[in-house]
C-alpha cells in the first residue's frame, strides 16, 4: 500500500505512478498487488493508476489540518480492510498520516517505509503545518522500519533535521527508456506545434510553477543568452506555467505550455535542458528523463544533480544567470562530434545505473522485506554506510 498526498504533476507522485503501474502490469503471478491512498484526490496521475490496473483510494482530505484525524482514521480502517503486507509512505503529511493510522489498524510499523523525496527545503517557502510536521517527523523517524531517500542529499538534509532511523536505505530514481528515448522528429513536430520555425535553439524545462524552481534566475539566463546573439527560444512545461508573468524583454521567445500529458514526446525535441530549482531537489526526474532522451541537461548545484549527469551536461551554481547563460552557450556552440558523444553519454549513463529495471528490483526487495518474506535489505548510499 501506498499513501501519498495527492497525485498531481510532481516528480514524487510521477515515480509513485511509474512503479506501481510496472508492478500492476506485471504477469508474474508472485508480483506485489498495488493498492495506491491519496489523501486527497484522483489528480493528474489517478486516471493512469486505474488504467494500469491499480487499486486507488482517495480519502478527498483538503489542505489543512481540519481534516486531519478523519483521514488517520480512515486510513486506519482501510488499512485493516486490506491488511497490506508492506506499507510505504511518500511525502511529509502522509509519514506522519501513515505512521499513526499503522498503529491504530494493528498493522504495525514494522511494515512502514518512509519515501523522502526531497533534500533542503526553503520552508518560509511553505505553509506553517510543513514546518510543524517536519520537527514531528523527526521525532519518529525511529519508528518506521526503515527510511528510505533517493539522493545523498536528501538523506544528509534529513540527518542534520534530526532524523534517526533504525535504518536507511538508497532507492534512486529509474526512467523507462523504452518511453524516454530520442526521436529526431521531435524538434520539427514541437516548433511547429508552437509557431516558431525549427532553426531556432530550444532550451526547455520541466518545473511546476514553484518558488523553489527559480524561474526568475531562468528567465535573465535566456535573456543572456539572446543578448550575446543566439536565437535561443525557451519552452515551459509544467503545472500552471502558463500563469507565468514573462519578462517584456522575452515576449516572443517563451512559449509556457502549462501542464501536459505528453512531455515524453516533448522533451526529445529540446536542444537543451535546464533545471534551476534554487531548493528541495533530491534526485530531479527531469534530469534523468532528458538524459534518457539524448537531451544534454544543466542544473543548478542542488541535491544529487552533479553525480546523476556525471560530466555529461554542467552544473552551475545557484542564482547565477550568468553562469547558467554561460553554460547554455557553451553547450549550443560545441562542434558535431562533441554534442553527439554527450548525447549518447547522457542516454548511457541512464541505461547503465538508473534503468525501471534496477529501480523495480530495489523496491521488490524493500517491499519483501517489509513483508517478513526476507530480511531488509542493505540498500547502502554509494561510498556510506546506510547504519550510520
Amino acid at each position: 500500500m501506498h499513501i501519498i498526498n495527492e497525485l498531481d504533476a510532481g516528480g514524487a507522485e510521477r515515480v509513485l505512478t511509474r512503479i506501481a503501474c510496472h508492478n500492476a502490469r506485471n504477469s508474474d503471478p508472485d508480483a506485489p498487488r498495488q493498492i495506491v491512498v491519496s489523501l486527497m484526490d484522483e489528480g493528474v496521475y489517478g486516471p493512469d493508476l486505474i488504467e494500469a490496473g491499480v487499486e486507488l483510494h482517495c480519502l478527498g482530505m483538503t489542505s489543512g489540518i481540519r481534516d486531519l484525524p478523519a483521514a488517520i482514521f480512515r486510513l486506519s480502517r482501510l488499512m485493516r480492510r486490506k491488511k497490506p503486507d508492506a506499507i510505504m509512505s511518500w511525502l511529509y503529511h502522509s509519514d506522519f498520516i501513515a505512521t499513526l493510522a499503522a498503529l491504530l489498524s494493528g498493522r504495525g510499523t514494522r511494515r512502514l517505509a518512509w519515501n523522502i523525496r526531497c533534500a533542503e527545503m526553503d520552508l518560509a517557502q511553505y505553509g506553517r503545518s510543513t514546518r510543524i510536521v517536519l520537527g514531528l517527523l523527526a521525532k519518529l523517524s525511529g519508528r518506521p522500519a526503515i527510511v528510505a531517500a533517493n539522493s545523498h542529499a536528501g538523506q544528509r538534509h534529513h540527518i542534520s533535521c534530526g532524523y534517526h532511523p533504525r535504518k536507511w536505505a538508497y532507492l534512486p530514481n529509474g526512467f523507462d527508456t523504452d518511453e524516454w528515448h530520442p526521436d529526431p522528429g521531435a524538434k520539427y513536430r514541437l516548433c511547429k506545434q508552437i509557431g516558431i520555425t525549427p532553426d531556432k535553439y530550444l532550451i526547455g524545462m520541466v518545473a511546476r510553477k514553484d518558488p523553489a524552481k527559480d524561474h526568475a534566475t531562468l528567465f535573465e539566463a535566456i535573456r543572456l543568452v539572446r543578448a550575446q546573439g543566439h536565437d535561443a527560444h525557451l519552452v515551459l512545461i509544467g503545472h500552471e506555467t502558463d500563469a507565468l508573468i514573462i519578462p517584456d524583454e522575452l515576449d516572443g521567445h517563451v512559449s509556457a505550455l502549462g501542464l501536459r500529458r505528453d512531455v515524453a514526446v516533448l522533451v526529445p525535441g529540446f536542444d537543451i535542458a535546464v533545471l534551476s530549482s534554487s531548493f528541495g531537489e533530491g534526485f530531479p526526474n527531469v534530469i534523468g528523463e532528458a538524459m534518457a532522451c539524448g537531451v544534454p541537461a544543466i542544473g543548478n548545484d542542488v541535491g544529487d544533480v552533479a553525480d546523476i549527469l556525471d560530466g555529461t551536461g554542467k552544473t552551475v551554481p545557484l542564482h547565477a544567470p550568468d553562469k547558467l547563460a554561460n553554460a547554455i552557450v557553451e553547450l549550443l556552440t560545441e562542434d558535431v562530434d562533441s554534442r553527439n558523444y554527450r548525447k549518447t553519454a547522457a542516454r548511457m549513463r541512464i541505461i547503465d545505473h538508473y534503468s525501471l529495471r534496477a529501480m523495480n528490483d530495489r523496491y521488490l526487495a524493500l517491499w519483501n522485506g517489509l513483508a517478513g518474506k526476507r530480511d531488509l535489505p542493505d540498500f547502502d548510499f554509494p561510498g556510506t554506510d546506510s547504519s550510520k
